[in-house]
């Protein structure tokens, strides 16, 4: 009997060991558990948080995604009407269109001058197409300007923009005073003008970038018809019409003076009878 009360105390005695442990060990888990959450909750707590543009196409761009290109070419061609009118095809089959043109005649020299917008896709090729037979290549230069950095800085402070305004709107609802009331509708102003100046510089450089620029210019130098240069049939015609129009020119003059020449035919009728009268 003492021997199983022995056995009994000893059993009860390890059961309770057994259940501290996993207690404690439970416990534990537990704290450890607690830690790891407030480290999380300090964690974002501490990390600042930035305000970013919206994840969008036009937002996530890489550098060298947005280039404005422009460029300008000079060509002296034999024909120019033939010219001009291979460059109006080629700019039709790049989807491109004419921003300006300009027709100049200017002493021996005609001339067409056009400033061409060609999708930036298209430029290249369009190039390529103008070089290989319009005509003699005088000038070229092709110009490439990055401005992607420009453009991520306009979204992010068109963004900031936005925000602010929305937080004076706010606080415009809930001024009292008309003095508070005018300064806040000051601050909304000013900022309402920085918003339409960012959004005019961003569609302004979407612009730029959709479309290239390329100034062009086709010039024909016009040799002048030389008089020595001309046929023997042609400086008979020349003679004639030069003798008709210096006959028609005499006449004209002769009809032009008509009363002197019928002062002079009545005052030689008249002399013998006035030279009597004066001897007399």
């Amino acid at each position: 009997m003492n021997r199983f009360l022995i056995i009994l105390v000893c059993f009860l005695v390890c059961a309770c060991h057994k259940d501290q442990s996993i207690s404690e060990r439970n416990l534990g888990v537990h704290e450890r558990n607690d830690e790891t959450d407030l480290n999380i909750e300090d964690q974002d707590i501490a990390t600042p948080r930035t305000s970013k543009p919206p994840a969008t196409a036009e937002n996530s761009l890489t550098r060298g995604s947005k280039i404005i290109k422009t460029g300008n070419l000079s060509f002296e061609v034999s024909k120019l009407e033939k010219s001009k009118s291979r460059i109006d095809s080629l700019v039709k089959s790049v989807d491109a269109y004419f921003e300006n043109e300009l027709f100049k005649s200017r002493g021996n020299r005609n001339s067409y001058v056009m400033k061409v917008r060609i999708p930036t896709a298209n430029f290249d090729t369009f190039v390529k197409q103008l070089e290989s037979g319009t005509g003699e290549l005088k000038s070229k230069n092709i110009h490439a300007d990055d401005v992607t950095e420009e453009y991520m800085d306009l979204h992010i402070r068109l963004e900031n923009n936005l925000a602010y305004l929305l937080q004076y709107q706010e606080i415009l609802k809930k001024a009292v005073s008309i003095k508070e009331i005018l300064e806040v509708q000051e601050m909304i102003r000013g900022i309402e003008i920085e918003i339409e100046s960012k959004k005019g510089r961003i569609r302004y450089l979407t612009d730029m970038v959709k479309y290239s620029t390329l100034d062009v210019e086709i010039s024909e130098l016009i040799a002048k018809e030389l008089a020595y240069h001309a046929s023997f049939g042609k400086r008979i015609s020349n003679s004639f019409n030069s003798g008709v129009k210096g006959l028609l020119g005499f006449i004209v003059g002769m009809v032009s003076i008509w009363p002197m020449i019928l002062f002079g035919g009545i005052s030689y009728a008249v002399r013998k009878p006035i030279f009597r009268l004066i001897q007399r």
